[in-house]
């Protein structure tokens, strides 16, 4: 029998930066999926580890997570991952092949992780966590595991992905810069997120989108993309209701109101605007989630 987990990437963050000194970000999952698939092999007795110069974070959370459970390592376990999602971009593309083995092989086992163990195991072997297995839209420490609010609310927000270009290594990022420009930046950095929960609370995604781009706009200190003001003011009388980023990343995000705005003519203006520079597709904003299948 096979076990298959899937877990959804993000199009970088709504909100990221440090106030009362504390890490934070509130994540925004998009259907942009990792998928792992676990089987019992009966003509092994071992388990058969992926190749280590791509998936060695996976191979150590197996390690983690069979000493977490106790699981012998002599175990005939056959594993196989399936992900589109870019690295090195912003969109959590380790944490949803990370998220995806522990559920896959949890699920194998017969074993359920919480959502605290998931977020351990994830920052034990990448430093940080961007819950996207967490329901709803997640207000985190993603440094320290620490669960601050999930908003149900999902807006219907649609993001049109633009890369900036380049690659960039979370686990090299530098936060002591990062957390010097929030601290540099605080009263907007709290505005914003005043203004975000308020955008939750009120159902009021012109506000969620407004906090976003202030927050983009503060991490241009940190990681600069050229393309920001850009499309940000050229894409407002588009439909375009703000621009997120990844602030450990290349990405920006295009936000606009999927049930109200003319999605291709907003398109082909961020098109116009960026080329030669690549879109990466048009997602929505969705709940973060496990989603497991045998």
């Amino acid at each position: 029998m096979k076990y298959t987990a899937i877990a959804p990437g993000t199009c970088g963050e709504l909100l990221q930066g440090y106030i009362d000194d504390k890490d934070f970000l509130i994540n925004s999952p998009i259907p942009y999926f990792a998928k792992a698939s676990v089987s019992f092999n009966s003509n092994s007795n071992k388990t058969e580890f992926l190749d280590e110069s791509k998936y060695s974070k996976i191979n150590k959370i197996i390690e983690k997570l069979f000493s977490h459970f106790k699981i012998r390592k002599n175990i005939s376990l056959n594993l196989e991952i399936e992900s589109k999602i870019p690295r090195g971009k912003g969109l959590a593309s380790s944490t949803a092949e990370l998220t995806a083995v522990l559920l896959a092989i949890s699920k194998a086992f017969n074993k359920r992780l919480t959502d605290n163990e998931i977020n351990n195991l994830l920052i034990s072997v990448d430093k940080s966590s961007d819950g996207v297995f967490l329901s709803g839209i997640s207000y985190i420490n993603h440094l320290k595991g620490h669960i601050y609010k999930k908003f149900n609310y999902i807006p219907s927000l649609s993001f049109i992905i633009v890369d900036s270009g380049g690659e960039v290594s979370t686990q090299k990022f530098d936060r002591n810069l990062a957390r010097s420009v929030s601290l540099k930046n605080e009263n907007s950095l709290r505005s914003a997120l005043k203004m975000l929960k308020e955008g939750f609370l009120s159902k009021n995604n012109k506000l969620i989108a407004e906090a976003a781009t202030i927050s983009a706009r503060i991490n241009q200190n940190v990681l600069f993309k050229d393309p920001l003001e850009t499309l940000v003011n050229g894409t407002k009388e588009y439909g375009s209701l703000g621009v997120n980023c990844a602030h450990t990343g290349t990405v920006l995000g295009v936000m606009f109101d999927h049930k109200t705005t003319d999605q291709n003519r907003l398109l082909d203006r961020v098109h116009s605007l960026i080329y030669p520079l690549p879109i990466l597709g048009v997602y929505p904003l969705i709940s973060g989630s496990r989603i497991i299948k045998n």
